[in-house]
């Protein structure tokens, strides 16, 4: 079996060859697929990655959420540490660490991760909803101080596999929404 740095290596080369209008008809076909899973219609929070460097795109899923009335958190890192912080809008989030654009904590209510529905990212994912992320271990952490959550994952069909290589303090996804299919974990 491929070493998670391999496969991460493979599928993120992937990820960055898709041109735009691939990317825009994948990610619509995710999105369709999430907000019409029972999940997201019962969440009363969102709990959201916003996108970076090809990821499935989400601000699309975030406008969905405020359309209904729903709350949406994102994260923010800090050394080891991730927490999530209610946005209104995107306009609320400026680049952060890595680039990726994060809410500034001091403008924004940190959430409870209490109750809700968690949008997981990741480089690769296996039909057993394990995943291969970027190599930092945040939403494992965050998964396992926040038990309540529920943890679906987005991502291109040709980012899961059939098997990854996993660990004990791995968090699965159970739920993943592909461009193609949902597999379900629960």
């Amino acid at each position: 079996m491929e070493e998670k740095k391999e496969i991460r290596k493979r599928i993120l080369g992937l990820r960055e060859e898709m041109d735009c209008l691939n990317w825009r008809e994948k990610t619509a076909a995710i999105f369709h697929k999430v907000t019409a899973h029972p999940w997201f219609q019962e969440a009363n929070t969102i709990y959201c990655y916003v996108d970076f460097r090809n990821e499935v795109g989400t601000a699309d899923l975030m406008e969905k959420a405020w359309e209904m009335g729903k709350s949406v958190a994102v994260p923010k890192t800090d050394g080891e540490r991730m927490d999530f912080y209610y946005i209104r809008s995107l306009q609320e989030t400026a680049p952060g660490n890595f680039g990726v654009r994060e809410p500034d904590p001091r403008k924004c209510r940190m959430a409870d991760g209490k109750e809700g529905l968690l949008i997981l990212p990741g480089s690769a994912f296996d039909v057993k909803g394990y995943r291969i992320g970027y190599g930092k271990g945040y939403y494992d952490r965050y998964l396992q101080l926040h038990p309540e959550l529920l943890p679906m994952a987005v991502a291109f069909d040709f980012q899961v596999l059939e098997e990854i290589p996993h660990e004990a303090h791995d968090r699965r996804a159970q739920v993943i929404a592909t461009d193609k299919r949902m597999i379900e974990n629960r």
